[in-house]
Protein backbone atom coordinates (compact mmCIF):
# COMPACT_ATOMS: atom_id res chain seq x y z
CA UNK A 1 0.00 0.00 0.00
CA UNK A 2 1.44 3.49 -1.02
CA UNK A 3 1.42 6.06 1.79
CA UNK A 4 0.02 9.56 0.60
CA UNK A 5 1.63 12.02 1.31
CA UNK A 6 0.69 14.96 3.56
CA UNK A 7 2.02 18.94 2.50
CA UNK A 8 1.19 20.74 5.74
CA UNK A 9 3.68 23.34 6.69
CA UNK A 10 3.56 23.58 10.41
CA UNK A 11 3.39 21.48 13.30
CA UNK A 12 1.10 18.01 12.08
CA UNK A 13 1.21 16.05 15.11
CA UNK A 14 0.40 18.94 17.21
CA UNK A 15 -2.24 20.13 14.77
CA UNK A 16 -3.37 16.85 14.74
CA UNK A 17 -4.35 16.66 18.61
CA UNK A 18 -5.52 20.26 18.90
CA UNK A 19 -7.95 19.85 16.07
CA UNK A 20 -8.97 16.31 17.89
CA UNK A 21 -9.47 18.13 21.47
CA UNK A 22 -10.94 21.58 19.65
CA UNK A 23 -7.49 23.59 20.68
CA UNK A 24 -5.92 24.21 17.35
CA UNK A 25 -3.02 27.24 18.10
CA UNK A 26 -4.25 30.75 16.01
CA UNK A 27 -7.84 30.18 16.56
CA UNK A 28 -9.54 30.69 14.13
CA UNK A 29 -7.66 31.51 11.45
CA UNK A 30 -5.59 28.17 12.54
CA UNK A 31 -8.51 26.26 12.72
CA UNK A 32 -9.43 27.29 9.44
CA UNK A 33 -6.55 26.69 8.08
CA UNK A 34 -6.21 23.01 9.04
CA UNK A 35 -9.59 22.14 7.86
CA UNK A 36 -9.05 23.42 4.65
CA UNK A 37 -5.81 21.47 4.55
CA UNK A 38 -7.92 18.31 6.09
CA UNK A 39 -10.15 18.52 3.31
CA UNK A 40 -7.94 17.71 0.67
CA UNK A 41 -5.22 14.95 2.63
CA UNK A 42 -6.06 12.06 2.81
CA UNK A 43 -4.04 10.80 4.79
CA UNK A 44 -4.78 13.26 7.94
CA UNK A 45 -8.30 12.22 7.68
CA UNK A 46 -7.65 8.71 8.06
CA UNK A 47 -5.26 9.45 10.93
CA UNK A 48 -7.84 11.94 12.86
CA UNK A 49 -10.58 9.14 12.18
CA UNK A 50 -8.15 6.43 13.94
CA UNK A 51 -7.63 8.72 16.85
CA UNK A 52 -11.52 9.55 17.33
CA UNK A 53 -11.74 5.50 17.57
CA UNK A 54 -9.15 5.20 20.06
CA UNK A 55 -10.62 8.24 21.85
CA UNK A 56 -14.03 6.34 22.05
CA UNK A 57 -12.20 3.30 23.37
CA UNK A 58 -10.55 5.01 25.91
CA UNK A 59 -13.48 6.73 27.29
CA UNK A 60 -14.89 3.15 27.23
CA UNK A 61 -12.50 1.76 29.51
CA UNK A 62 -12.30 1.76 33.47
CA UNK A 63 -9.58 0.90 36.06
CA UNK A 64 -9.71 -2.63 37.22
CA UNK A 65 -11.07 -3.28 40.67
CA UNK A 66 -8.88 -3.27 43.60
CA UNK A 67 -7.46 -6.99 43.90
CA UNK A 68 -7.45 -8.52 40.88
CA UNK A 69 -4.75 -10.90 39.44
CA UNK A 70 -3.58 -11.96 35.97
CA UNK A 71 -3.54 -15.50 35.18
CA UNK A 72 -2.18 -17.57 32.24
CA UNK A 73 -3.86 -19.76 30.24
CA UNK A 74 -1.06 -22.35 29.28
CA UNK A 75 -0.47 -22.22 33.32
CA UNK A 76 -4.11 -22.94 33.98
CA UNK A 77 -4.47 -25.79 31.54
CA UNK A 78 -0.79 -27.55 32.61
CA UNK A 79 -2.04 -27.89 36.09
CA UNK A 80 0.23 -28.42 38.73
CA UNK A 81 3.39 -30.41 38.22
CA UNK A 82 4.33 -33.49 39.27
CA UNK A 83 7.34 -33.94 42.53
CA UNK A 84 10.59 -35.30 41.37
CA UNK A 85 11.03 -38.86 42.97
CA UNK A 86 12.53 -38.56 46.17
CA UNK A 87 14.87 -41.31 48.16
CA UNK A 88 12.17 -42.74 49.91
CA UNK A 89 10.70 -44.12 47.03
CA UNK A 90 13.48 -45.87 45.67
CA UNK A 91 13.51 -48.19 49.39
CA UNK A 92 11.43 -51.11 48.54
CA UNK A 93 7.75 -51.23 49.89
CA UNK A 94 8.74 -53.89 52.80
CA UNK A 95 11.28 -51.99 53.81
CA UNK A 96 9.35 -49.31 54.18
CA UNK A 97 6.83 -51.10 56.24
CA UNK A 98 9.54 -52.33 58.05
CA UNK A 99 10.84 -48.97 59.54
CA UNK A 100 7.66 -47.55 60.19
CA UNK A 101 6.55 -50.46 62.47
CA UNK A 102 9.82 -50.10 64.43
CA UNK A 103 9.22 -46.12 64.20
CA UNK A 104 5.71 -46.49 65.85
CA UNK A 105 6.62 -49.17 68.47
CA UNK A 106 9.28 -46.79 69.69
CA UNK A 107 7.01 -43.58 69.84
CA UNK A 108 4.19 -45.83 71.44
CA UNK A 109 6.52 -46.30 74.14
CA UNK A 110 8.23 -43.17 74.96
CA UNK A 111 4.91 -41.27 74.08
CA UNK A 112 4.11 -43.36 77.88
CA UNK A 113 7.46 -42.47 79.65
CA UNK A 114 6.38 -41.58 82.94
CA UNK A 115 9.21 -40.88 85.52
CA UNK A 116 8.77 -40.13 89.41
CA UNK A 117 10.21 -39.39 92.30
CA UNK A 118 8.19 -39.59 95.74
CA UNK A 119 8.60 -41.40 99.21
CA UNK A 120 9.29 -44.98 97.45
CA UNK A 121 12.10 -43.59 95.41
CA UNK A 122 12.91 -42.60 91.79
CA UNK A 123 10.75 -44.72 88.97
CA UNK A 124 9.92 -44.45 85.16
CA UNK A 125 8.06 -46.14 83.31
CA UNK A 126 7.43 -46.45 79.74
CA UNK A 127 4.65 -47.56 77.37
CA UNK A 128 5.66 -51.51 77.53
CA UNK A 129 6.75 -50.99 81.59
CA UNK A 130 4.25 -51.38 83.77
CA UNK A 131 4.40 -51.74 87.59
CA UNK A 132 2.81 -54.90 88.87
CA UNK A 133 0.17 -55.37 91.47
CA UNK A 134 2.24 -57.36 93.78
CA UNK A 135 5.25 -56.55 95.86
CA UNK A 136 6.80 -60.31 94.84
CA UNK A 137 6.30 -59.63 91.00
CA UNK A 138 8.43 -56.51 91.14
CA UNK A 139 11.27 -58.76 89.62
CA UNK A 140 9.82 -60.60 86.95
CA UNK A 141 9.82 -57.75 83.95
CA UNK A 142 9.44 -59.63 80.79
CA UNK A 143 12.14 -58.43 78.23
CA UNK A 144 10.48 -56.21 75.38
CA UNK A 145 9.45 -57.48 72.25
CA UNK A 146 10.80 -56.02 69.00
CA UNK A 147 10.22 -57.15 65.82
CA UNK A 148 13.76 -57.97 63.91
CA UNK A 149 14.73 -56.21 61.37
CA UNK A 150 13.22 -57.08 57.97
CA UNK A 151 15.64 -59.69 55.77
CA UNK A 152 16.13 -58.67 52.41
CA UNK A 153 15.65 -61.14 49.90
CA UNK A 154 18.49 -63.73 48.82
CA UNK A 155 20.58 -62.38 45.61
CA UNK A 156 19.76 -58.80 46.30
CA UNK A 157 21.81 -55.85 46.10
CA UNK A 158 23.40 -54.51 49.49
CA UNK A 159 21.77 -51.30 50.04
CA UNK A 160 23.53 -48.94 52.61
CA UNK A 161 20.66 -48.40 54.34
CA UNK A 162 20.09 -51.90 55.43
CA UNK A 163 23.41 -51.87 57.97
CA UNK A 164 22.42 -48.56 59.22
CA UNK A 165 18.52 -49.99 60.23
CA UNK A 166 20.43 -52.94 62.32
CA UNK A 167 22.60 -50.45 64.14
CA UNK A 168 19.36 -48.35 65.14
CA UNK A 169 17.95 -51.42 65.74
CA UNK A 170 20.70 -52.62 68.02
CA UNK A 171 20.92 -49.05 70.12
CA UNK A 172 17.34 -49.17 70.93
CA UNK A 173 17.05 -52.93 72.17
CA UNK A 174 20.30 -51.83 74.29
CA UNK A 175 18.91 -48.81 75.62
CA UNK A 176 15.31 -50.19 76.65
CA UNK A 177 16.74 -53.37 78.16
CA UNK A 178 18.73 -50.76 80.40
CA UNK A 179 15.77 -48.83 81.20
CA UNK A 180 13.89 -51.80 82.09
CA UNK A 181 16.70 -53.38 84.06
CA UNK A 182 17.27 -49.89 86.00
CA UNK A 183 13.55 -49.82 86.74
CA UNK A 184 13.30 -53.09 88.05
CA UNK A 185 16.17 -52.82 90.28
CA UNK A 186 14.72 -49.25 91.50
CA UNK A 187 10.93 -51.65 92.02
CA UNK A 188 12.66 -54.38 93.88
CA UNK A 189 14.40 -52.52 96.45
CA UNK A 190 13.04 -52.85 100.07
CA UNK A 191 12.02 -49.50 102.37
CA UNK A 192 15.22 -49.25 104.00
CA UNK A 193 17.54 -49.74 100.97
CA UNK A 194 15.36 -46.98 99.21
CA UNK A 195 16.17 -44.33 101.85
CA UNK A 196 19.95 -45.44 102.37
CA UNK A 197 20.23 -45.21 98.25
CA UNK A 198 18.66 -41.73 98.57
CA UNK A 199 20.70 -40.61 101.28
CA UNK A 200 24.15 -41.90 99.57
CA UNK A 201 21.90 -39.61 96.15
CA UNK A 202 21.67 -36.73 98.43
CA UNK A 203 25.37 -36.89 100.11
CA UNK A 204 27.25 -37.48 96.79
CA UNK A 205 25.04 -34.30 95.31
CA UNK A 206 25.95 -32.39 98.38
CA UNK A 207 29.74 -33.25 98.13
CA UNK A 208 29.52 -32.53 93.95
CA UNK A 209 28.40 -29.21 95.18
CA UNK A 210 31.02 -28.14 97.75
CA UNK A 211 33.94 -30.17 95.83
CA UNK A 212 32.67 -27.29 92.91
CA UNK A 213 32.22 -24.52 95.02
CA UNK A 214 35.47 -25.01 96.63
CA UNK A 215 37.04 -25.00 93.19
CA UNK A 216 35.17 -21.98 91.77
CA UNK A 217 36.47 -20.08 94.90
CA UNK A 218 40.03 -21.41 94.60
CA UNK A 219 39.90 -19.98 90.67
CA UNK A 220 38.42 -16.82 92.03
CA UNK A 221 41.36 -16.36 94.15
CA UNK A 222 43.81 -17.14 91.72
CA UNK A 223 42.33 -14.55 89.39
CA UNK A 224 42.17 -12.02 92.19
CA UNK A 225 45.74 -12.06 92.74
CA UNK A 226 46.75 -12.37 89.12
CA UNK A 227 44.84 -8.58 88.77
CA UNK A 228 46.55 -7.48 91.98
CA UNK A 229 50.13 -8.96 90.87
CA UNK A 230 49.20 -6.70 87.63
CA UNK A 231 48.44 -3.61 89.15
CA UNK A 232 51.56 -3.57 91.51
CA UNK A 233 53.75 -4.26 88.18
CA UNK A 234 51.91 -1.55 86.66
CA UNK A 235 52.57 0.94 89.76
CA UNK A 236 56.41 0.16 89.91
CA UNK A 237 56.55 0.65 86.24
CA UNK A 238 54.61 4.29 86.89
CA UNK A 239 56.65 5.25 89.98
CA UNK A 240 59.95 4.44 87.37
CA UNK A 241 58.33 6.77 84.66
CA UNK A 242 57.68 9.56 87.46
CA UNK A 243 61.01 9.16 88.76
CA UNK A 244 63.09 9.61 85.44
CA UNK A 245 60.32 12.16 84.51
CA UNK A 246 61.07 14.51 88.08
CA UNK A 247 64.93 13.90 87.41
CA UNK A 248 64.98 14.91 84.33
CA UNK A 249 63.33 17.84 85.39
CA UNK A 250 65.40 18.63 87.93
CA UNK A 251 68.52 18.34 85.67
CA UNK A 252 67.05 20.77 83.55
CA UNK A 253 66.40 23.50 86.33
CA UNK A 254 69.45 23.08 87.74
CA UNK A 255 70.95 23.86 84.43
CA UNK A 256 68.78 27.17 83.79
CA UNK A 257 69.81 28.09 87.33
CA UNK A 258 73.58 27.67 86.79
CA UNK A 259 73.24 30.27 83.57
CA UNK A 260 71.50 32.39 85.02
CA UNK A 261 74.37 32.41 88.19
CA UNK A 262 76.86 32.60 85.26
CA UNK A 263 74.74 35.74 83.74
CA UNK A 264 74.51 37.46 87.31
CA UNK A 265 78.04 37.24 88.36
CA UNK A 266 78.62 38.41 84.21
CA UNK A 267 76.66 41.73 84.78
CA UNK A 268 77.88 42.20 88.70
CA UNK A 269 81.56 42.09 87.17
CA UNK A 270 80.56 44.58 84.37
CA UNK A 271 78.83 47.02 86.93
CA UNK A 272 82.09 47.05 88.91
CA UNK A 273 84.15 47.80 85.96
CA UNK A 274 81.74 50.72 84.80
CA UNK A 275 81.80 51.64 88.41
CA UNK A 276 85.63 52.18 88.72
CA UNK A 277 85.52 54.36 85.36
Amino acid sequence: MTESFCGYSGDRDEALIGFLYDDVTGEPAGRALFETHLETCARCQDEIAALRVVRKQLARWSPPEPGFAVTSRQAAVAGPQVGQPSWWREIPAWAQVAAALLFLGVSAGLANLDVRYDRNGLSVRTGWLKTPSQPGLATAISAVPIAPAAVAPSGGPAEPWRADLAVLERQLKAELRAMQLSAATIAARPQPVRATADADVLRRARALLDESEKRQQRELALRVAEVMRDVNLQRQADLVKIDRYVGAVESKVGVEVLKNRQKMNQMDILYRASQRQ
